[in-house]
């Protein structure tokens, strides 16, 4: 793993090469199938995070996965480098940091939504609109269910968060009667 800075910067570069090519979307999306198929092939990650297997061998691994799905260049040559420094055990963290660039690139903001129950469809697209009003960008909701919430919802935005969840609701109660 590499600090949170490091990744900030790789993925900056990255963004870069994107912006560069004007595939600043195809680019992301390579890097994020190339995850995918780490993820899937366990085998070849470990391969290529292995300290004891040398850099021609990953090189080669990497150029067999890639060769076939019509990779740009620069994306291929991101991934060399990421072996050639020994960071490709950082490519989530890289990812991560890259989605959230190209993000905020879009204008999109991505905003948590946790619920007790799933929200009906005219709720979501109120709240999306309302936030979409309030911010500026384009929302994406990320819906998850907490049944611990009761009723209501909590929204985290960024470093924000609105709670008008029935649970907290509960417990200001409480407080307020406990004081008096």
């Amino acid at each position: 793993m590499i600090g949170s800075g490091l990744a900030r910067r790789y993925a900056r570069a990255l963004l870069d090469i994107g912006k560069e090519e004007r595939q600043v979307r195809r680019v992301l999306s390579e890097v994020e199938r190339f995850a995918g198929l780490l993820t899937e092939v366990p085998a070849l990650r470990d391969a290529l995070e292995a300290a004891h297997i040398n850099r021609r061998d990953k090189m080669a691994a990497l150029d067999a996965a890639i060769s076939s799905d019509g990779f740009l260049p620069a994306t291929g040559n991101f991934l060399r480098l990421l072996i050639e420094k020994g960071r490709m055990n950082a490519l989530s963290q890289i990812l991560a940091e890259l989605r959230r660039l190209v993000e905020e690139l879009e204008g999109i903001e991505r905003v948590e939504v946790v619920s007790a129950v799933p929200l009906p469809g005219t709720q979501r697209d109120f709240l999306k609109s309302v936030l979409e009003n309030q911010t500026g960008k384009r929302i994406e909701l990320e819906e998850k269910l907490d049944p611990a919430v009761l009723g209501g919802m909590v929204v985290k935005m960024g470093s924000t968060i609105y709670d008008g969840s029935v649970r907290t609701q509960l417990s200001q109660i409480r407080e307020n009667l406990r004081k008096g």
